[in-house]
């Protein structure tokens, strides 16, 4: 129930297991299609509207280290780790309301993160950076609005 006293421990726990349909959902379309809509950033972009900073950067890291696991993560892994908090400092700039920022965050975010990590997809083949943009942002915006139904967005 939101507003108890497990109401923090109860929305780290749906957290958790947003993320883990995320990451199961992004290893299975890889698997079968070879490629994927970037499902854990858009759980993650979602999910910075409901999580104080310190539980977001506890699943940021953990869904890197997931979809790395190396013990190094390199500069790709970095930058997506660093996506949500730009998306959080977005958000108390912005003047529109929560839903509108979450969508505008995932665009952006895949935009961006094809921009600078999959060049050729970003130029080569711009209908499939539209299906995996829109793929993504249908995710992100159904986690975002089933979320809201129980959980108040956290202050900015």
């Amino acid at each position: 129930m939101p507003g108890s006293k497990n109401s923090t421990s109860n929305k780290f726990a749906a957290s958790v297991l947003v993320l883990t349909i995320a990451l199961s959902l992004q290893f299975n379309f890889k698997a079968f299609l070879g490629w994927s809509p970037e499902f854990v950033m858009a759980a993650l972009v979602a999910l910075i509207f409901y999580l104080d900073i310190l539980e977001m950067a506890i699943l940021a890291a953990l869904s890197v280290l997931i979809m790395n696991w190396k013990p190094l993560p390199g500069l790709e892994m970095m930058f997506f780790f660093i996506i949500p908090f730009l998306v959080m400092f977005g958000r108390n700039i912005s003047p529109w309301e929560s839903g509108f920022n979450n969508i505008l965050g995932i665009i952006l975010s895949v935009i961006i993160f094809y921009a600078v990590f999959g060049w050729s997809v970003f130029w080569g083949n711009i209908y499939f950076l539209g299906l995996i943009t829109g793929m993504t942002t249908i995710f992100g915006a159904a986690i975002f609005h089933i979320l809201s139904y129980f959980y108040k967005i956290s202050p900015a």
